[in-house]
């Protein structure tokens, strides 16, 4: 009974050693194990890094001739791969090539060809989509009303209704006649079907427009959105607006000085006020520039300022400059003339006086000296 089961035994161990091996079980087996691209998904006139990862997974090495990217709508700008390359078994070689397309969205392929020296040539199709939606940017909100020289905030929306990844996403406000913060934001990466929400405080200062641009990268690639609005600001009845009146300009030592009330003539408190000369005029001591904390509405506060500058100038510059409740900062000026001539004969009418008082003076004494002489 044992030697016929051990009979059996080696007939089967017989037949199994005996059986032909398959020639898909020897040799080299290239494979591609993985490709990617980047971006993922590319926009018309878009450029492109493929990678593919070649896997030799027979048993023997093989030894390449060349390895070829070909395609129709998808350019390929070189193909560097021309010269031997072995390959072992179990190992992975990887290639890269640089693409580029001026097709219209849609699904499109390249060919991958390998030719190898023992006898085979592996050809694979990659798909390559184009898609060149781009971000959107929305103006959600606005500020209303918008008035002239007042804080209002615009929130905008940047959304990527992409099938990738868009990268380096900044948004700018750019424009004329206005004052924004912030001048930028920076969001980094925005996923697929993601949104971010950004404020932005403008304080318009004339008619003017306002665009808001998004710049981001698809890859390497960089594209740009824009969003336009009109800023019409209307007349900002409220704001804090500073008159001088009862001005007087008089002569000093060695400096001119301008001297009057600075009144509030608008319907909000004026802060943080200064005043001083510009132009031609030198600020000087003692009173280079003249400062207040609260002006309120229809009540005035009285000013001195002293500068010096050239004999040929009579006519100098006040510059103002003050701020509303919100921080909103306004500057005005006022020309103030003056005649150098009479100024320099007011500036001698004191030492007349004076002269004339010493005379006075001395003809007393003189006459008392008489008196006295006489008397004795």
């Amino acid at each position: 009974m044992k030697t016929a089961a051990i009979l059996i035994l080696l007939i089967v161990t017989m037949g199994v050693l005996c059986s032909p091996v398959s020639a898909e079980d020897i040799g080299p087996r290239l494979v591609v194990s993985e490709y990617r691209l980047d971006p993922a998904v590319l926009m018309k006139d878009d450029v492109g890094v493929l990678t593919i990862r070649l896997t030799n997974s027979g048993t023997d090495p093989a030894t390449l001739n060349s390895a070829r990217l070909n395609g129709v709508e998808i350019q390929v700008k070189q193909n560097p791969y021309t010269d031997v390359l072995p390959i072992g078994p179990g190992d992975s070689l990887s290639f890269t090539y640089t693409v580029r397309t001026e097709a219209s969205d849609g699904l499109y392929y390249v060919k991958f060809s390998v030719d190898y020296r023992e006898g085979s040539t592996l050809r694979y199709s990659i798909p390559v989509e184009v898609d060149s939606t781009p971000l959107r940017i929305l103006v959600v909100e606005t500020p209303d009303p918008l008035a002239q020289g007042s804080k209002g905030t615009y929130r905008v929306v940047v959304g990527n209704p992409r099938p990738n990844d868009a990268t380096a996403v900044t948004v700018i406000p750019e424009g004329e006649g206005f004052l924004v913060t912030p001048s930028s934001s920076f969001i980094g990466t925005l996923e697929p079907d993601a949104q971010f929400p950004l404020p932005f405080t403008v304080v318009p200062l004339r008619q003017s427009f306002i665009r808001f641009r998004v710049n981001y990268k698809n890859g390497i690639n960089t594209h740009t959105a824009t969003v336009t609005l009109p800023l019409d600001p209307s007349e900002n009845r409220f704001q804090p607006d500073l008159a001088l009146t009862n001005i007087r300009v008089t002569a000093g030592p060695g400096y001119l000085r301008i001297a009057g009330n600075v009144t509030n003539i608008g319907l909000e408190a004026a802060r943080a006020i200064t005043l001083t000369t510009g132009g031609d005029a030198t600020p000087a001591d003692p009173f280079r520039v003249f400062t207040a904390g609260v002006i309120e509405p229809d009540r005035s506060s009285p000013f001195e300022v002293t500068f010096r500058s050239p004999s040929s100038v009579s006519q100098v510059p006040v510059l103002l400059s003050y701020k509303d409740a919100e921080g909103t900062t306004y500057t005005d000026s006022m020309d103030v003339e003056f005649n150098r001539e009479t100024l320099a004969e007011q500036a001698s009418e004191p030492s007349r006086f004076i002269t004339l008082l010493v005379w006075m003076l001395v003809i007393v004494v003189a006459a008392l000296i008489i008196y006295a002489w006489r008397k004795g």
